[in-house]
């Protein structure tokens, strides 16, 4: 009998997932909840790296962050395309693990994989439920379906403090050595150090907004309703993560 999950995300290539979602998905597994990733690609077309050692990468990445499980639908990188079949596909996972929540890209990216797995992400949540859509397995609609940033950052609709993660998550981006890693004769955006620094950047601004050391948003274009008040932490909470040489996490060149 295969598990059902609490969150699932989908990411467009191996590591989209790690960089725009990482630290969240490790607080949430080490809360006790079940997570998965389903990569849609395996990133063929990138500049550095087979599938084979892509796929090995994301599986280590994985296992670091305790993943409940890791897929790979092996759709075309580069050429990626909302249709019938790629709609079957992600359909087919989600009513395989029925998720409480299913995250994708942010649909507004720049890359245009990035956008092309955000409408099919979309598209598959809302068709999954659907008794005589022609795919495999029970009709399940997840009720809450967000979206991670990635090359584009936009208003959140809520931020997740990860920085008592966030050690974690850099070990986990650096399990992308084929990526993230100079092991490779061939140059590129993601494989100069700085990258992984920009990352950084990023998710030190998103957390000064809710005044913690590390932090990701997630974009919801449904209302979400709450029924607990208590739950929400606001600026009252002050600065508890404490910037400090200890707590900073450093960058490194493999």
């Amino acid at each position: 009998m295969v598990m059902e999950l609490d969150i699932l995300v989908f990411g467009a290539h191996p590591d989209d997932v790690e960089i725009g979602l990482g630290g969240t998905l490790i607080k949430h597994a080490r809360m006790g909840y079940k997570c998965g990733i389903v990569d849609i690609t395996a990133g063929e077309s990138g500049s550095n790296g087979t599938p084979e050692v892509r796929r090995a990468e994301a599986l280590k990445a994985a296992e670091i962050m305790g993943m409940a499980m890791r897929d790979c639908l092996g759709f075309p990188d580069a050429r990626l395309q909302v249709n019938e079949d790629s709609l079957r596909g992600v359909i087919e996972v989600i009513r395989r693990y029925k998720p409480k929540v299913v995250i994708g890209p942010y649909r507004k990216d720049k890359h245009p994989d990035h956008l092309r797995a955000s409408q099919l992400v979309r598209e598959a949540a809302h068709l999954s439920g659907l008794r005589r859509y022609p795919a495999d397995g029970e009709p399940h609609r997840p009720p809450v379906v967000g979206e991670f940033f990635l090359a584009v950052y936009d208003e959140p609709s809520f931020i997740i403090d990860t920085s008592d993660v966030y050690e974690t998550k850099i070990e986990a981006l650096y399990a992308h050595q084929s990526q993230f890693g100079m092991v490779e004769d061939t140059e590129t955006l993601v494989n100069d150090p700085r990258f992984v620094r920009m990352i950084q950047s990023r998710d030190q601004y998103v957390g000064s907004l809710i005044q913690v050391l590390y932090a990701e948003g997630l974009y919801m274009e449904q209302k979400l309703a709450l029924d607990d008040l208590m739950s929400l932490r606001g600026w009252e909470r002050g600065w508890k993560t404490r910037l400090t040489p200890d707590n900073i996490v450093e960058s490194k060149e493999l």
